[in-house]
C-alpha cells in the first residue's frame, strides 16, 4: 500500500479535523499517518491568545497577510520545522504529502528541494471565502485543492497554474456523512430521550471555541428563557466545571467530550457556535443551518459573509440577537424550514465536489511525476 503523510496544525481543530476528513476518505487505498511538527511553543501559543488575548491573535494574522510578509514569515518559519519534517519523511518514505496548514507549504517544498526529493505535494486550502496571504506564496505544489468556488477564484487571480489547481469541496469526517445517510426522525427522537431531552421540543446544539474562544454559562441561560420549548445539547468538551454546572439544568444536556460528535449534531434542529469554517460545513453536511454566535477576529471574519452569501443560516453576534433568532424559529417553524432548503443546495454541490478529492489523489499517485497532468 502506498504512504500518506498529512501535515496539520494542532492550533485549533479546524486544521486537525480536515487532516482527518482526507484520512478517513484515503484509508482504504493507503497507509496515512497525520503529523504536526511544530514544536510545543506554537500550541502553547495559540491556547493562550485565544482564550486571553484574541487581539494579539488578530494583529499577527493581519501582519502577516501581505504577499512580500507572508514570505518572510515562512522563511522564518522554515527552519524551525525542518527538522522534524526531514525525520518524518525520512521514516515514512511518504508517496505522498498533503497539507492542511498555511505554515507548512513553502516550509515543506524547501525541506523537500534540499533533500533532492520529487514526493508529490499537495496543498488543501482551510478557509472558504478569503486567503491569507500565507496559502498564496506557495505555487509549486503538484496539487492545490480549492474547496469553495470563492478559493477557487482567487487561487486563479493569484497566479496558480490552471493544471495544477482542482475545484474541490469542503471535506468533512466519515461520521457526519454517515449520520446525513442515516438521519431519521425515529433515530432523533431515540438520541434526545437518551439524553434525557424531549424529540418534540426545538432542539439547539451549542458549541464554542474549542480552545476556549467563546464563554457559554450566561449564553446559556438566556437563551433557554427565549421559549419553554427550546432545549439545548451543549458541547463542554473536556470542561468539568461547565459540565457540573448545568448537570441538573431543565432543557439542557452538557454533553461531555466525544470523538462521536456527529451524532448529537444530527439530532438538532441548528447547530449554534463560532463562526469555524469545519464545524459550519459539518452542519452543512447534516442539512442543519448554522447560527454563528462569535468569530476570531480577522481570520474568520470572512465566514461570516460566507454564511450570509449561501444562506446557511444566521449571523447573531450578541446576546440579544440570538434570543430573539431562537424565539422566531420556535415559533415560526416556516422560518427554520425556508433556510434548510437553501442548506440542501450547497449541500448536495458540496458533497458532488468533494467526491472529486479521491480520484485526483489517486491519479498523481499513478502518474508519480507530481501529477502535472489533471486526470
Amino acid at each position: 500500500m502506498r504512504t500518506i503523510l498529512i501535515l496539520t496544525s494542532k492550533t485549533g481543530g479546524g486544521h486537525v479535523s480536515l487532516a482527518e476528513a482526507l484520512r478517513d476518505r484515503l484509508t482504504e487505498d493507503a497507509n496515512i499517518e497525520i503529523l504536526d511538527p511544530q514544536s510545543s511553543f506554537f500550541h502553547w501559543h495559540y491556547r493562550w491568545v485565544s482564550r486571553y488575548a484574541l487581539w494579539l491573535w488578530s494583529a499577527e494574522f493581519q501582519l502577516t497577510d501581505a504577499p512580500w510578509r507572508a514570505l518572510v514569515a515562512h522563511r522564518i518559519f522554515t527552519p524551525l520545522v525542518a527538522k522534524n519534517l526531514r525525520a518524518a519523511i525520512q521514516r515514512l518514505q511518504p508517496d505522498m504529502i498533503i497539507t492542511t496548514y498555511p505554515f507548512l507549504t513553502y516550509e515543506v517544498m524547501q525541506t523537500l528541494a534540499g533533500a533532492k526529493l520529487t514526493t508529490p505535494f499537495v496543498m488543501l486550502f482551510t478557509d472558504p471565502k478569503a486567503l491569507h496571504a500565507s496559502w498564496l506564496t506557495e505555487k509549486r505544489a503538484a496539487a492545490t485543492l480549492a474547496p469553495t468556488r470563492e478559493t477557487y477564484a482567487l487561487a486563479t487571480e493569484a497566479g496558480f497554474a490552471a493544471e495544477r489547481l482542482y475545484q474541490v469541496g469542503w471535506p468533512v469526517r466519515t461520521q457526519f456523512i454517515t449520520q446525513a445517510q442515516q438521519a431519521n426522525a425515529t433515530t432523533r427522537a431515540e438520541v434526545l430521550r437518551k439524553f434525557g431531552l424531549d424529540p418534540d421540543y426545538f432542539t439547539v446544539f451549542l458549541q464554542g471555541g474549542g480552545e476556549g474562544a467563546a464563554q457559554f454559562g450566561e449564553t446559556v441561560e438566556r437563551l433557554l428563557s427565549a421559549d419553554a420549548r427550546l432545549q439545548i445539547i451543549l458541547a463542554t468538551g473536556t470542561n468539568r466545571t461547565l459540565q457540573a454546572r448545568f448537570q441538573h439544568v431543565k432543557n439542557v444536556y452538557p454533553l461531555p467530550f466525544t470523538k462521536e460528535i456527529a451524532i448529537p449534531m444530527a439530532a438538532a434542529d441548528v447547530i449554534m457556535g463560532k463562526a469555524g469554517p469545519n464545524m459550519l460545513f459539518e452542519a452543512v453536511t447534516l442539512g442543519k443551518p448554522f447560527i454563528a454566535t462569535t468569530f476570531i477576529p480577522g481570520q474568520e471574519e470572512d465566514n461570516l459573509q460566507f454564511i450570509r452569501q449561501h444562506e446557511l443560516g444566521w449571523v447573531t453576534l450578541t446576546l440579544n440577537e440570538q434570543y430573539t433568532l431562537l424565539q422566531k424559529l420556535v415559533q415560526q417553524p416556516a422560518i427554520l424550514e425556508q433556510m434548510k432548503q437553501t442548506v440542501a443546495t450547497y449541500q448536495h454541490w458540496n458533497t458532488a465536489q468533494t467526491d472529486a478529492i479521491v480520484p485526483i489523489l489517486q491519479q498523481l499517485l499513478s502518474d508519480g511525476d507530481g501529477g502535472q497532468q489533471k486526470p
